[in-house]
């Protein structure tokens, strides 16, 4: 089976990359904006037309998986590069996106798959982000059948090049230098644990499944409570670190909880996503 990962060289594409490769029934292909040292990462720049059909063509894929992000110019990834994509692979590829839980702006939490993503005013904080992963969920639906999106929270782990997730480096920056940190404690997230995200990711290249798939653990956590365990979790002194209340006042458009409900993905998938206080990824009813 062929499989190309765009965006391999990522925190979380890296991971995937890796374990993908593992199986000898896989040839995987990674993509790389960059020049990469690995033979199996190819430098593609997904916004040009040519270079996408060149490498589609080249390639043949049987599952083609999207791993890229862009933060603020993550609408022109999306409306220039997931269409060049499109245009590109047939129809029988099935094409695995990884999408967010931020799509759901509410923010009332317990999302199941049924319910409606919504977009966020240009004005919002994140607004660029967020929409054009909705955007690209739209795109997706509209036009490729074999199709898998997989909404996720904020993944956490170490990367296949033994690198910690950016938000906590950010936290332990500002314990170093300001002395303290402060945290949401009033916003809730499913995070997710990048392996546990890559296993899944491979049981479903295997799967008869098509559609959308809320992935996570069964319990949230604010950002405080997050950050408390994980901080713990690589021995580093979390006494320093503060919780505070996000205002709704002053910051109207802060979704306080986009947990999603993964009743789904626990009845599909063989893969445990880990708690937070499972870092080991082995569930507590069997230790």
């Amino acid at each position: 089976m062929k499989i190309m990962i765009l965006g391999s060289t990522g925190f979380f594409g890296s991971s995937l990359f890796k374990l993908a490769g593992l199986n000898p029934n896989y040839y995987v292909c990674g993509t790389s904006r960059s020049n990469n040292a690995c033979t199996n990462i190819l430098q593609l720049d997904i916004r040009n037309k040519h270079q996408v059909t060149q490498l589609v063509n080249h390639i043949d894929p049987d599952v083609v998986i999207w791993s890229l992000m862009d933060g603020e110019k993550e609408n022109h990834l999306i409306e220039v590069g997931l269409n060049h994509l499109l245009s590109a692979i047939s129809k029988e590829t099935k094409l695995i996106y990884l999408s967010t839980d931020a799509v759901f702006v509410d923010g009332k939490g317990n999302y199941a798959e049924t319910e409606q993503p919504g977009f966020l005013p240009s004005e919002a904080p994140l607004s660029t982000y967020v929409n054009a992963k909705h955007v690209g969920e739209d795109l997706i639906l509209a036009n490729h059948a074999n199709h898998v999106l997989i909404r996720t929270g904020p993944l956490y782990g170490e990367d296949a090049n033994h690198m910690i997730e950016t938000r906590t480096q950010r936290i332990i920056h500002k314990i170093n230098t300001n002395g303290y940190a402060n945290a949401a404690a009033d916003t809730f997230k499913s995070f997710v644990h990048i392996d546990d995200l890559a296993k899944a990711i491979i049981e479903m290249i295997e799967m008869d499944f098509t559609g959308i798939i809320h992935v996570g653990p069964k319990q949230k956590e604010s950002y405080y409570s997050f950050y408390l365990k994980r901080l713990s979790q690589i021995g580093f002194d979390s006494t320093n670190l503060f919780p505070f209340n996000i205002s709704k006042f002053e910051n109207p458009y802060h979704s306080f909880d986009t947990s999603l409900n993964t009743q789904k993905a626990t009845s599909l998938l063989s893969t445990y996503f880990r708690n937070m206080d499972e870092p080991n990824g082995i569930k507590k009813d069997k230790l």
